[in-house]
């Protein structure tokens, strides 16, 4: 008999995702790895919430659109 869904006790997928790393001084790791114990989730879900909450304030458009700089201006 086959195990559906998640009566194994794992957790429900999030969808498709990518790994972003990025080294940050030690004291605000330490500092990073605190709050998201405190809001009780991992440092990965906190710091993706944090991510989104930034990108959705951001207008992509405006930072592709940009306007080449005359040749003679750009030197």
């Amino acid at each position: 008999m086959a195990i559906k869904g998640h009566s194994a006790g794992g957790q429900r997928s999030k969808g498709a995702r990518h790994l972003v790393g990025a080294r940050v001084p030690v004291a605000d790791a330490e500092k990073l790895f605190a709050v998201a114990e405190a809001q009780g989730c991992t440092v990965s879900d906190y710091v993706a919430r944090l991510v989104h909450a930034h990108l959705v304030t951001i207008d992509i458009h405006e930072h592709r659109n940009q306007e080449a700089l005359p040749i003679d201006l750009a030197s």
